[in-house]
């Protein structure tokens, strides 16, 4: 006859084979999970200043890991738009478009983005004037060859054009978007007299088996959640210049 301990550890193991999702995290709210993202650090990013990364180095925002050089799996890919305060304001979000469609402001009312238009130029003005006060973020949600942490790989600005180049890369192919990765690095650009930091992607040729099954496993589990939290900030890190105040960041033509 089975003891207590025996039939203990086989309800433990029914459980485990059941159930895809890992045990342990059942009581989750909404707004509990925060997704780390990539981003690559500028002269005024806080991880500089608190020397945990160098200017140029791309990290993990959450652990502060560097990632340059390594290869990225993207899972699947999705657009928002952020209206930012400026931070010489208070900073935070005025708007934001999780599904880059429609805007909800920080006072709860609601705008369509094609309507809106503050993400697009606007060729009726010139300069500071024209330039769009929304971002538009170019997104992949997906995680680093042979690990098992989900991260957000973001392009926006000046790296939009990367973030197409990703995405057409990857449509290319005609399979499942983690079928294949990509090698992050940094690279230094400049207009007029300011320099900063963008990401570039490479191919790095097909995943692995078990990247691939990690792969479908993230698909299922996040492409339909709406309830995702990114770990996002203003500090222009994005695709932000290296420069030395906050006006000529917020005055930079990107």
């Amino acid at each position: 006859m089975e003891n207590k301990k025996e039939l203990q550890v086989k309800d433990e193991n029914l459980l485990a084979t059941q159930s895809e999702e890992p045990l342990g995290f059942e009581e989750e709210e909404e707004g509990d999970l925060i997704v780390p993202r990539v981003k690559v650090v500028q002269t005024l990013s806080p991880e500089r200043k608190d020397k945990l990364a160098d200017e140029g180095d791309i990290i993990n925002s959450l652990t502060k890991e560097k990632l340059n050089g390594k290869v990225f799996i993207p899972v699947f890919k999705f657009n928002n738009n952020i209206w930012w305060k400026p931070r010489s304001e208070g900073g935070g979000i005025q708007c934001i478009a999780r599904d880059g469609k429609v805007g909800v402001a920080s006072d709860g009312t609601t705008l369509l983005c094609k309507v809106c238009r503050k993400n697009e130029f606007d060729n009726s003005k010139q300069g500071a004037e024209a330039i769009p006060k929304c971002t538009k973020y170019l997104n992949f949600f997906g995680f680093f060859a042979g690990e098992r942490m989900p991260i957000i790989l973001s392009f926006a600005k000046t790296n939009y054009n990367e973030g197409k180049k990703l995405y057409s890369l990857a449509k290319v192919t005609m399979q499942n978007m983690w079928h294949f990765g990509y090698t992050l690095q940094e690279k230094l650009v400049s207009k007029g007299n300011n320099e900063w930091y963008i990401i570039t992607v490479a191919p790095a040729g097909p995943t692995s088996e078990e990247d691939r099954e990690f792969g479908m496993q993230l698909y299922k589990t996040f492409r339909n959640r709406t309830d995702l939290n990114i770990d996002l900030d203003d500090t222009a890190d994005v695709a932000g210049p290296s420069v030395g105040t906050t006006t000529d960041i917020e005055n930079t033509e990107f």
